[in-house]
């Protein structure tokens, strides 16, 4: 386990680092804890792969190997700097091409410019109503360039109801931020990956 040593130099270089303000509510205790979830999950992921991953996904891919990659591309929206580090590192094992936003009309903008094969998206950005119009102009845009682009919710609110909401306007999945959402994330991901390669192998016969 990496030795997190955080004090506010520490909360405020990391928020330079991922263009974003320390949200007010959010302790350095809170953010070790994301951070610490973030070390547990990949030494998981590591233990149970046939190669290691670990060191893959904590070191920064070279811009030359970047524009190298050929994996499917993928939009991480969450207003939270914390979140979009988390699930970059979580992610990066499966060479997504990623790109991330911090709030809604920049992600519409980036969904304008590329194909995204998938969008994770938090729904909460920074409030549920702006996560409700994000969710519903995403799937017009992509019906109306006819592409099909998986979209996941992501949420820490509790209500019931909400799952349906967005399940309505069009979510693939919905997932709620317990204790354990990164790892169940990463299983939901690797599931549409693998479906997705059975289905180009069909293609090929």
């Amino acid at each position: 386990m990496p030795n997190i040593d955080l004090d506010d130099e520490f909360l405020e270089l990391f928020y330079n680092i991922t263009n974003s303000k320390p949200p007010k509510d959010l302790s350095l205790l809170d953010l070790k804890k994301q951070l610490i979830n973030v070390v547990d999950t990949l030494k998981e992921l590591n233990a149970n792969a046939k190669k290691p991953i670990y060191s893959k996904a904590i070191n920064p891919v070279a811009p030359e190997e970047e524009e190298d990659k050929k994996g499917p591309a993928i939009l991480i929206v969450d207003d939270l700097g914390v979140i979009t580090y988390q699930l970059r590192i979580l992610l990066s094992q499966f060479d997504y091409d990623i790109d991330c936003s911090q709030e809604i009309y920049d992600a519409v903008s980036k969904y304008k410019k590329r194909k995204y094969h998938y969008i994770v998206m938090d729904l909460f950005i920074p409030t549920e109503r702006e996560g409700f119009i994000l969710l519903t102009e995403l799937k017009k845009m992509a019906a109306a360039a006819n592409t099909e682009t998986i979209i996941g919710v992501i949420t820490a609110s509790p209500r019931k109801e909400t799952e349906a909401q967005c399940k309505a306007r069009g979510a693939d999945f919905f997932l709620e931020k317990n204790s354990d959402w990164q790892n169940t994330l990463v299983g939901i991901m690797k599931n549409y990956i693998d479906a997705a390669k059975g289905d180009e192998e069909e293609d090929d016969y």
